[in-house]
């Protein structure tokens, strides 16, 4: 099976529900759902395609917290892709138990390019506006975010940065290395071990009090740049012509904040399906069926 090297971009939704200043900064930070298209069986570089996915979560985490919420999540997503530079996205997320379940929708669209003769380095940049099914002013509604990828031969290599704004802003990093491993491939289908390593660094806020004198204390607010979660994911990856089977393992290590207790690892299952079709096909199909 080729293989042709196309955009991989982020979808990255807000999902806020927290009454606490230490789990909004978590949620504020970033839920990275993401999905690549670079092991699809057509060259893809000089045409206009759909990709559609539908991700199903067993147990939802935020930045490896599920806040003593016992729920399953499902992300369905549209996105369009203009050969390997510019693309755009449309997705929404469902929590079991929320309130309302149907939390955002968000619009993302970035433009990416390859820094090098090879194709190894490429740069994207993304704007994403999520829209919120409760107004709240904390919330932050828009995101820029760029990311730098290596790529050679199976091992990937992707740091992103991004800023919150539009309610209480913050930064956020990740790091994301991902080694493809084919364990079986024939002309119409390949089945691929893709194991991931992720970290998630986060601006949050840190309330402390200070004590002076006998009976008086002081509130002050810092700033903190710091590690939040550690994730290993273990994707089973079946490819077979246009359509995208995985089904992952993932496991959260999550790094204790000020003020929080409890915090254990945690793991869970979850399974996404996608399928890609160029726009010349779907308008061929629909003016035959028309007719």
């Amino acid at each position: 099976m080729r293989k042709f090297l196309v955009v991989g971009f982020f979808l990255l939704p807000l999902c806020i529900f927290s009454q606490t200043e230490e789990e909004d900064a978590i949620l504020d930070s970033l839920i990275e759902g993401f999905f690549s298209t670079d092991s699809l069986m057509v060259n893809l570089s000089k045409t206009n395609y759909l990709y559609t996915t539908f991700s199903f979560d067993e147990s939802v985490f935020f930045a490896g917290r599920d806040f003593d919420i016992e729920q399953f999540g499902f992300t369905p997503s549209i996105s369009y892709m203009r050969g390997q530079n510019f693309f755009a996205s449309l997705g929404s997320a469902y929590f079991s138990e929320l309130d309302p379940r149907w939390d955002f929708v968000s619009i993302s669209s970035g433009y990416s390019l390859f820094l090098d003769r090879v194709d190894r380095f490429s740069l994207t940049g993304i704007y994403s506006r999520i829209f919120f099914a409760d107004d709240t002013a904390d919330l932050n509604p828009n995101r820029l975010s760029v990311a730098l990828a290596f790529h050679k031969n199976s091992f990937r290599l992707r740091c992103s940065a991004g800023y919150l704004f539009g309610g209480s802003t913050a930064f956020y990093t990740s790091l994301t290395s991902s080694y493809d491993i084919s364990i079986t491939e024939t002309e119409s289908w390949e089945m691929s071990f893709n194991p991931q390593l992720s970290f998630l660094i986060s601006e949050q806020t840190i309330s402390e009090q200070i004590a002076y004198g006998l009976f008086n204390t002081q509130t002050l607010d810092r700033d903190v740049f710091d590690l939040i979660n550690t994730q290993i994911s273990i994707p089973l990856e079946l490819d077979i012509g246009n359509w995208d089977f995985q089904l992952s393992y993932n496991v959260n290590l999550p790094k204790a904040l000020a003020n929080e207790s409890n915090i254990s690892p945690s793991g869970y299952f979850s399974f996404s399906i996608g399928y890609f079709s160029t726009l010349w096909i779907l308008f061929y199909q629909y003016f035959i069926n028309f007719s």
